[in-house]
């Protein structure tokens, strides 16, 4: 029998994972074409909500597949420091 709640949660965090290779793949290959290291791309406030938003959507992976309480609410706060970023990065982006 499948464990529906287990295989979605999982997915949550396999999922994250994904979109921050596809997310630094992408921007790997824009700071190519524009001439510019990695690392100064990935301070941009587009890649930088992206990736927090890979992040939270990891966190809460990890929270719904662990077993144990305080792991969960240790995920949990880690998303909410995500979001927390996802926040400033929004701010950054209305300013310019």
């Amino acid at each position: 029998m499948i464990a529906w709640y287990n295989l979605f949660a999982n997915a949550l965090w396999i999922f994250a994972l994904a979109l921050v290779l596809a997310v630094l793949s992408y921007a790997r290959w824009q700071a190519y074409q524009d001439g510019v290291k990695l690392g100064a791309m990935l301070n941009r406030p587009g890649w930088q909500m992206t990736l927090n938003i890979a992040g939270v959507i990891f966190c809460l992976g990890l929270a719904a597949a662990s077993s144990k309480l305080w792991e969960q609410i240790l995920w949990l706060v880690m998303g909410l420091l995500f979001v927390l970023q996802i926040g400033l990065a929004l701010r950054a982006l209305k300013k310019n």
